[in-house]
């Protein structure tokens, strides 16, 4: 029986294994043919005949990307880090302050998870028009201001496993629910807030729609759009390791980010899931 269990362990670790490699190899490709000559990328075998790193020079030469790097931070930073307080804020209203019509609320944000970003897309890019903002940075941090329902609901079901007794405790020694939330909620979710707000920070970073739509001036366009732009020129010409080179720089730092937090990720999303 002992024998069997180890084989049927073996055998799983092969085939997570292989998945492993299929999953990975479009990412190693991308890797070595950044690194190789426009020509070479029709010749066989995976590691480059000729080391080439002009893709990497020929991006910091042709477009800002230090700029781009830091309109991706102050769109992704700074609003994400207010955000994430926010939804913390509003998962704790919801989950252990006691209110007249909380659960139809609560259902009301999740009804808007269903609203599709395209359906509203043309409405707020009118509403920052008239307002005048579309030559200003403000239509992609204005909206994380006020937080993520996603965030909200998994917060909240992570917060359901915090006994009443604690909160009721504070209120005891006098604390209002403002202090509660600064000095006792905020550490107590502090693993899921961090993993949640890592996640919303890639996907902030990610965003490439909002910024092609909302930003009309090229000085706040971010690392996104900007590297867009410089594959597009170059697939004009097929030139495969640029783009490559260019896709690349976009995705380590969300590679550096996420394998951070990693740990964090996974065990937050984890414990919402399960409810006392």
């Amino acid at each position: 029986m002992k024998k069997l269990k180890q084989l049927v362990d073996l055998m799983v670790f092969l085939f997570l294994s292989l998945c492993s490699v299929i999953m990975l190899y479009p990412f190693i490709w991308m890797v070595f043919t950044s690194m190789k000559p426009k020509m070479h990328i029709y010749l066989g075998g995976l590691l480059p005949q000729t080391w080439d790193f002009s893709g990497y020079t020929q991006i910091w030469q042709e477009i800002p990307l230090l700029r781009g790097f830091l309109n991706s931070i102050l769109y992704a930073g700074p609003p994400v880090l207010v955000g994430s307080l926010v939804s913390v804020a509003a998962a704790f209203a919801l989950a252990k302050i006691p209110f007249k019509g909380r659960n139809a609320v609560f259902l009301l944000l999740l009804s808007m998870i269903m609203i599709p970003f395209p359906s509203i897309m043309i409405p707020q890019f009118v509403l920052f028009s008239k307002l005048g903002l579309l030559t200003t940075p403000w239509p992609l941090i204005l909206p994380k201001l006020t937080g993520n329902v996603l965030m909200i609901f998994f917060i909240k079901q992570y917060m359901s496993s915090i006994p009443d007794s604690v909160i009721e405790a504070a209120k005891i020694d006098g604390c209002n629910y403002f202090q509660i939330y600064s000095r006792i909620i905020l550490h107590l979710v502090g693993p899921a807030l961090a993993a949640h707000g890592v996640l919303w920070f890639i996907g902030a970073w990610n965003d490439y729609l909002g910024p092609t739509i909302f930003i009309r001036s090229q000085v706040w366009e971010p690392v996104t759009v900007l590297i867009a732009k410089f594959n597009a020129q170059y697939a004009v010409n097929t030139h495969v390791p640029r783009m490559m080179a260019g896709s690349l720089i976009l995705l380590v730092p969300v590679l550096i980010v996420y394998g951070i937090f990693q740990k964090w990720i996974i065990a937050s999303i984890m414990f919402s899931s399960v409810k006392e």
